[in-house]
């Protein structure tokens, strides 16, 4: 049996949520699954329509009994769905973690949940975690008995600020443990058509790498709704945005399962989790026109306030007064590109009606702080470009729509007029819909991507402006487990 434990001390970032509809979603692929919830809100019961005044054992019950007396399935477990039990929570579970609740008290108390997990071990193909939201002997259990960390990150400003945090605490807790759990980051609650909840995933990819699972739990008022039902989405909207995501999520998780690492104490990197004082540093930015510009922070020395994953894994440090500066570089390039400014339509000799965005910066230096960033007030001059239209596709280019074998690799190939972003998800990327994203070439209207893959078949889907598709002009297609059809490419 392979565990996973979904944590994060951050509310709302859709940990329970991911816990109830990952475990709906392995057990419709056939994994006999259960679902551990450490949380002592036990909402897990809740989500999945158990009466919680019809509990009479949780999951703290079985935990501290353990070695006196036998633990009763039948009143511990409780049948959600086909192939998936629920260990359930009730708030009783918090005073475990008390000096005199008893778990404190016991040799093996870091270790009662895998002790409890291991009398099920042949029952069941998965366990999934529903860790509690503060860092305790509950999370201390969790993370002993797990293989795979998920930390739940909502594309939102604050969110991705406690992640490095996050990850920084896991990797704590387990060096304690002596253990070396694979972690990821699931991006969730991500807003597809919102720019700032857009640049914050790519902003997330960028710090964490390949740390980042490559499936994006786009925001879908029916997750709320199926919770509030006592279902998961894939049983309540098997067709819906959050089902086809949780899905593509479960796929993954069946591929990258693995055995955690077992190291010795020493071998596991130490990482300072605690929040020190903000340093003082003099950061010179240059704008997008080329105008350098000081920016002063306090501090003494740099600290550690956001992460990037390097080469070996570890967590590298970035000061906070380089984030700031490099968010205000990132401002003033936007709106030099004219990204933030409205288009103020005004007809030129063409006929056209596209306008863009000059900056005109002020001279004097801007003083920023880390609690606030006042920026100088931007003198925009607008100035009139005519619009280049897309080219009309030819007839030769016309029969390359769609997906071809080509001496390069697969040639996938798409009309511009389809949306202003396509990407490619398929098997061969973990169905990711930001991994291969096709370039578009308006002088030959089309969107195209040539991508080497192995012989074999591949199904895949088009992501549309964020929407998912089928490939309308490939004529080979395959239902998929979610009620919909994928596209396949053949590969000789």
């Amino acid at each position: 049996m392979r565990t996973i434990a979904i944590i994060n001390q951050k509310g709302g970032c859709g940990k329970t949520t991911s816990a109830i509809n990952l475990s709906a979603v392995l057990a419709r692929a056939g994994k006999r699954t259960l679902l551990i919830d450490m949380d002592p809100q036990g909402h897990c019961a809740a989500g999945l329509g158990i009466p919680e005044q019809r509990i009479e054992l949780d999951i703290g019950d079985a935990m501290l009994g353990l070695g006196s007396k036998p633990i009763d399935a039948s009143k511990l477990l409780w049948r959600a769905v086909r192939n998936l039990d629920l260990a359930p929570a009730r708030m009783r579970l918090a005073g475990l973690e008390a000096a005199r609740g008893g778990l404190a008290d016991l040799p093996d108390k870091d270790r009662r949940l895998s002790a409890v997990l291991e009398k099920f071990a042949s029952e069941y193909d998965v366990a999934v975690i529903d860790c509690p939201p503060s860092i305790g002997l509950l999370t201390y259990n969790a993370l002993a008995a797990a293989d795979m960390v998920i930390i739940p990150v909502e594309t939102g400003f604050f969110s991705l600020q406690g992640a490095t945090r996050q990850v920084n605490t896991v990797k704590t807790l387990s060096k304690r443990l002596g253990l070396e759990p694979h972690v990821w980051l699931l991006p969730t609650l991500h807003d597809t058509k919102n720019t700032v909840s857009t640049d914050l995933f790519e902003e997330m990819s960028r710090r964490f790498k390949d740390r980042v699972v490559p499936v994006v739990i786009r925001h879908d008022s029916r997750l709320r709704e199926a919770a509030s039902f006592g279902q998961s989405i894939v049983d309540y909207a098997p067709g819906s945005t959050g089902s086809e995501d949780y899905g593509r999520l479960g796929v993954w998780a069946i591929e990258n399962l693995k055995p955690r690492t077992q190291l010795p104490a020493d071998q596991i990197p130490i990482i300072n989790v605690a929040t020190p004082p903000v340093p003082m540093v003099n950061t010179t930015i240059t704008t997008a026109a080329g105008i350098a510009r000081a920016v002063t922070t306090k501090s003494d020395k740099p600290q550690p306030s956001f992460a990037n994953a390097g080469e070996n894994g570890e967590v590298k440090s970035v000061s906070r007064a380089e984030d700031v500066a490099r968010r205000a570089q990132e401002f003033l390039r936007r709106i030099a590109l004219g990204r933030n400014a409205a288009e103020a339509p005004a007809a030129n000799g063409n006929g056209s009606h596209e306008s863009t965005a000059v900056l005109t910066p002020p001279a004097h230096t801007q003083t920023i702080t880390p609690v606030s960033v006042a920026m100088p007030r931007q003198v925009l001059t607008v100035i009139d470009q005519p619009k280049q239209q897309p080219a009309a596709m030819t007839a030769g280019t016309q029969s390359l729509l769609g997906v071809r074998e080509t001496s390069q690799g697969v040639l996938f190939v798409q009309p511009i007029e389809s949306g202003q972003t396509i990407a490619v998800a398929g098997t061969f990327n973990g169905w990711s819909p930001t991994t291969h994203v096709m370039q578009r070439l308006d002088a030959q209207g089309v969107h195209q991507l040539c991508i080497k893959l192995p012989a074999g078949k591949h199904a895949y889907r088009l992501v549309v402006d964020g929407q998912w598709r089928t490939d309308g002009h490939n004529s080979n297609h395959e239902p998929n487990p979610f009620g919909e059809v994928n596209s396949v490419a053949y590969v000789s």
